[in-house]
């Protein structure tokens, strides 16, 4: 059998649906999670910092993104269970909610949602905004900045929208402390293992130049931002406009929340993360489809491209106790030493996207992320064109 046979073979039984066999499998696996991180916990053992809830939502999500307990789409289901309770959180469960902040749009080759400004100031402010109804052909406009946005997942779960709170505190810190207004282009790429590299990729390059191409936008007022596979999809756009776009011009600024950029070496687990060696390889597989020319690649593996000279100033979170964090310094290293601006924040006992995460990290934490993100982007704005837009 053949390389692409056994992957597309896999890709297929990665597809079953749940079971009862394998529900009641997930719940064992949760008991024996939380009594380890309770023991643990009790001697001592658990990140400095780290409370008791944020350490068994670490372990679920662990078995979400493992692949040692649930297949590909089980894992999806347990991750749109996840997304629900955030977006309860939120104040966005119902669909209704969601589509106050966020219109569905779509071009040649590429679809996503438009989050346009909403002032935030005040109660009557925001109810005004939230009561507009903006079109397709607004994409871009009524904003100083546009947050080029793109979500992680392991190019195989998630949604455009999974971090919309966060994406309304950026709005609102950038607006009330910068007198900057920032909407947002979520792309909602296709995942795979139905459609692998380069389908991903495509349509994120597809979306920046319809800004671009389309809206006429101004790539100086573009900040693109991703988490994990979203980092790798941000980098990897870019790298393909500075070399085969070069007209275009690339964004301001990119955002980085432990960029996933496919170190070749492998991956040792952290017993704190929820990343682990086997879901990253397995992520890998159903995006690459352990093809050599595209595991090679600088555009599926950004930390193996020829250089790095020339790419936006990034703003780079690491999370101290990731399992990527060893791959994502060797990016950083390598990025300085060809010139890249670089500003890292490394937080020390947390996990993977930490800085995204209120139920992994705490709201203090997260707040402190916000404004952190609000100040690049408003440095990166002032830098690029100044205070007049």
């Amino acid at each position: 059998m053949t390389t692409d046979m056994m992957a597309t073979t896999q890709n297929q039984n990665a597809l079953k649906y749940w079971s009862p066999i394998a529900y009641t499998r997930f719940m064992l696996y949760i008991t024996a999670y939380v009594l380890r991180t309770t023991v643990r916990h009790l001697f001592g053992r658990t990140p400095k910092g780290q409370k008791l809830l944020e350490g068994y939502t670490i372990q679920v999500l662990k078995l979400v993104m493992g692949t040692s307990v649930l297949n590909i789409a089980q894992s999806r289901k347990m991750m749109d269970v996840s997304n629900a309770v955030v977006h309860l959180r939120n104040g966005t469960f119902r669909q209704k909610s969601k589509d106050q902040w966020a219109t569905k749009v779509k071009g040649s080759g590429w679809e996503g949602f438009w989050i346009p400004f909403k002032d935030q100031s005040s109660k009557e402010a925001l109810k005004r905004d939230l009561q507009k109804n903006p079109t397709p052909a607004d994409v871009g406009t009524d904003c100083d900045i546009i947050m080029f946005a793109i979500h992680g997942g392991g190019m195989v779960m998630g949604d455009a929208l999974m971090f919309l709170g966060n994406y309304r505190a950026w709005m609102k810190e950038l607006h009330t402390k910068y007198n900057i207004k920032a909407a947002f282009l979520s792309v909602e790429y296709s995942m795979s293992p139905e459609v692998p590299y380069p389908g991903a990729l495509n349509e994120c390059v597809a979306a920046y130049r319809h800004l671009l191409e389309t809206q006429r936008v101004d790539p100086r007022r573009i900040v693109m931002c991703g988490d994990s596979a979203g980092g790798n999809l941000c980098l990897a756009t870019a790298l393909k406009i500075r070399d085969e776009y070069p007209h275009l011009g690339l964004p301001a600024g990119q955002v980085l929340f432990s960029p996933w950029v496919m170190c070749p070496q492998p991956l040792k687990d952290s017993p704190d993360d929820y990343i682990s060696n086997r879901g990253g390889r397995t992520f890998m597989e159903c995006y690459t489809q352990m093809l050599a020319k595209v595991q090679t690649s600088p555009y599926a593996a950004p930390i193996r491209a020829q250089t790095l000279a020339g790419m936006p100033r990034m703003l780079v979170f690491i999370g101290g106790i990731e399992t990527l964090r060893p791959s994502i310094e060797r990016f950083v290293e390598k990025a300085t030493a060809e010139g890249v601006d670089l500003e890292v924040h490394l937080a020390e006992g947390r996990s993977h996207d930490y800085a995204l995460i209120e139920e992994i990290s705490g709201r203090k934490i997260v707040r402190e992320a916000d404004e952190t993100v609000a100040r690049f982007v408003a440095s990166t704005r002032d830098r690029h064109i100044g205070l007049a837009v």
